[in-house]
């Protein structure tokens, strides 16, 4: 999925969305990984695992449109040294990093993966 299309897709979320966080996790090099775990008589249990993008090591996806911790790992790993910030009200969430725009949002931490995409998309322009 291009990068525009997450951030358009973002813009439109009402809540959380584990698929929007699987596509985050793909921009951010998040590998899916699917391994037999178990023998089932003749079936094997499939489980799927991700692999952290910086060591192969096997994660959990963060939660990125849901909680803010995960919101500003996405920020720190696509905008290393960045500053920014983040406010919100009973209408929703606001994200700024470094002189980017504004972004709002239905929750904080979706415009935090808004504004964050938004640096990636600003310094990859082939991304788009």
């Amino acid at each position: 999925m291009a990068i525009s299309d997450l951030i358009l897709q973002l813009q439109n979320a009402k809540e959380p969305s584990k698929e929007l966080d699987i596509s985050i996790g793909i921009v951010m090099g998040y590998k899916r990984h699917v391994k037999a775990d178990k023998e089932n008589g003749s079936e094997q249990e499939r489980n799927v695992v991700w692999l952290y993008p910086n060591n192969g090591d096997e994660s959990s996806l963060p939660a990125f449109t849901a909680g803010l911790d995960d919101a500003y790992l996405l920020a720190q790993s696509l905008a290393p040294g960045c500053v920014g910030g983040v406010s919100w009200d009973s209408q929703g969430g606001t994200a700024k990093i470094d002189d980017g725009p504004y972004f709002t949002a239905h929750t904080p931490a979706i415009a935090l993966c808004i504004a964050a995409l938004s640096v990636k998309l600003k310094k990859v322009p082939e991304a788009k």
